[in-house]
């Protein structure tokens, strides 16, 4: 599914090449205005780390875009040729193979599709990809030692101690953050999980999470284990019989209960930690990305969170734009300050009464 919605993402992109005035340079401005509080300081850091990297993007840029738009014209009468073609391949193919295997030809049909598709749009890809690597670190340095990596070799299967990751038959994780905010580590990357469908002629991949894992240090000492999770009625059967060690915990506040299922393998402990202040706070964060999908769990000394989010993260700005890395700071300012959010909401930078 994911093959299919990146080949129609990427044709929409093709059919811009055709816009005659695309390879014209644009003035670029040079001035990051600092609109919201958390760009605060950023005008400084902008002419610092940044503006004297724009010419040379914007000269690579145009560039990728002249490779695209030249192999566009390549294979576009191609791709216009081929349905012309389909009866007399569908007559071959049956009279070779019969009329019981036409799937395997119209999968190699959409296979040649997105390798053409690939190849028009692989000079864009890579010069994204150069912005991510060469230019996010650059703005992530504004809050400090922090570290930025476009790969990741970190993996949702590392997190199944929590009881929150999904059966998942495949896994495509990318952008890898390390750092540090008001004395709480940060460790984040995007990933999307997918399980494998079968049905009775064929399978399929659905997506079972997308959006960010994030693992928080704290400041208040723990020892056990305690799981904040989505109420999931008869799912919650299967994670008390697979955490037997777990049992469930009941808490005051029943509009809590209604959003989140607690499990812990000390009471005491999860009473604790989920204080009425913090679940106050949980509650709060929570509605700020969609309701009760946040989860979860207090693990040696660490927060480790499951925050589903529709959108990719970390993307750079649109390549038919002039570069001057203003809207790329301005996004990933945006996304950093709302992971710094989860701390300052939960507070826990604090070492007493989260």
């Amino acid at each position: 599914m994911s093959l299919i919605i990146s080949v129609f993402v990427n044709f929409f992109k093709i059919l811009r090449l055709f816009n005659p005035n695309l390879l014209k340079s644009k003035p670029i401005g040079n001035f990051f205005e600092e609109i919201e509080p958390y760009e605060k300081g950023f005008e400084n850091h902008y002419k610092k780390y940044l503006r004297d990297k724009v010419v040379k993007f914007e000269k690579e840029r145009l560039k990728a875009l002249k490779i695209a738009r030249r192999n566009a014209f390549i294979c576009i009468p191609i791709m216009l040729l081929i349905p012309f073609g389909i009866p007399y391949l569908i007559l071959i193919w049956v009279e070779s193979f019969g009329d019981g295997s036409l799937d395997f030809l119209f999968f190699g049909i959409f296979i040649v599709y997105a390798l053409l598709i690939w190849f028009i749009t692989n000079s864009m890809t890579l010069y994204q990809e150069s912005i991510k690597t060469e230019i996010f670190p650059n703005i992530l340095n504004f809050f400090g030692d922090f570290q930025y990596n476009h790969e990741t070799q970190k993996s949702a299967g590392s997190f199944e101690y929590s009881g929150l990751i999904p059966h998942f038959t495949r896994e495509t994780s990318e952008d890898h953050i390390l750092g540090n905010y008001k004395g709480v580590s940060i460790d984040l990357f995007e990933t999307e999980l997918e399980k494998r469908v079968k049905t009775k002629d064929s399978s399929y991949y659905k997506t079972v999470f997308k959006g960010i894992l994030i693992t928080l240090s704290m400041n208040k000492r723990f020892k056990g284990k305690t799981v904040v999770r989505k109420d999931s009625g008869i799912i919650g059967n299967w994670f008390k019989k697979k955490f037997s060690s777990l049992k469930n915990v009941k808490l005051e506040d029943p509009n809590f209960e209604k959003m989140f299922e607690v499990y812990s393998d000390d009471q005491v402990e999860s009473r604790y930690l989920l204080n009425v202040t913090f679940m106050e706070r949980l509650k709060e964060l929570a509605e700020t990305f969609g309701g009760k999908s946040i989860q979860c769990c207090f693990y040696n000394k660490e927060l480790f969170m499951m925050i589903p989010i529709k959108k990719d993260m970390f993307e750079p700005g649109s390549i038919f734009e002039p570069e001057d890395f203003i809207d790329d700071s301005k996004n990933l300012l945006k996304e950093l300050n709302l992971i710094f959010n989860i701390i300052d909401q939960l507070k826990l930078n604090m070492k007493i009464n989260l």
